[in-house]
């Protein structure tokens, strides 16, 4: 198979891979991270959050590298049962398993950055990845499609934000309020 046919073939299966990659670092990540963070206003996260602030950056580090642990088992499961014919739980249980390995970086990452910033090596990693993200986003701001997809998707995560902070009225929001007022019924026991 030639080059140019080999680039043809993989080009719309990378820019899809590509696309979800960079939608899920710009959207979930931020969104994850604050509800990480609104779950961090409960007394006892918050002193476990004020200690993990106080670490060393060598135990920084370790703890920075423990979603990486955590979420791998799960990958490798999601993988096991795609690949005994189970996609849809596999997918599911991958999708999971990133909400929560994502989730949990982004608040450890907020929290052990101070420390980790007094490393010089991961400063020019953490350069190194913030240049390529970069570059990702350069490249598909170029792609028209890609940004009609982005505004979708803003849209949507901005109408999720205002349910939640509860300036939208309607079916959804009675359910959440609801939801909420059950966990703090269960939190209080």
């Amino acid at each position: 198979m030639s080059v140019r046919r080999l680039k043809t073939v993989l080009t719309p299966p990378l820019l899809l891979v590509a696309a979800i990659a960079v939608l899920f670092e710009e959207v979930l990540w931020g969104l994850v991270a604050d509800l990480a963070s609104a779950r961090g206003r409960w007394p006892p996260v918050a002193r476990g959050e004020a200690a993990i602030g106080r670490l060393p950056p060598a135990v920084a580090m370790l703890l920075f590298l423990v979603p990486w642990a955590v979420i791998l088992p799960v990958k490798l499961a999601a993988l096991w049962l795609v690949a005994t014919g189970h996609p849809l739980t596999g997918a599911l249980l991958f999708a999971a398993g990133e909400l929560f390995g994502v989730g949990f970086l982004a608040r450890i990452y907020r929290l052990c950055r101070p420390a980790l910033a007094t490393l010089r090596w991961f400063v020019r990693v953490e350069g190194w990845a913030l240049a390529a993200s970069r570059w990702a986003h350069g490249r598909l701001a170029r792609i028209r499609r890609w940004r009609l997809l982005r505004r979708r998707v803003h849209r949507g995560v901005q109408a999720l934000r205002r349910v939640i902070r509860g300036e939208s009225r309607g079916w959804l929001l009675e359910r959440l309020r609801a939801a909420r007022r059950l966990v703090r019924t269960q939190v209080q026991r």
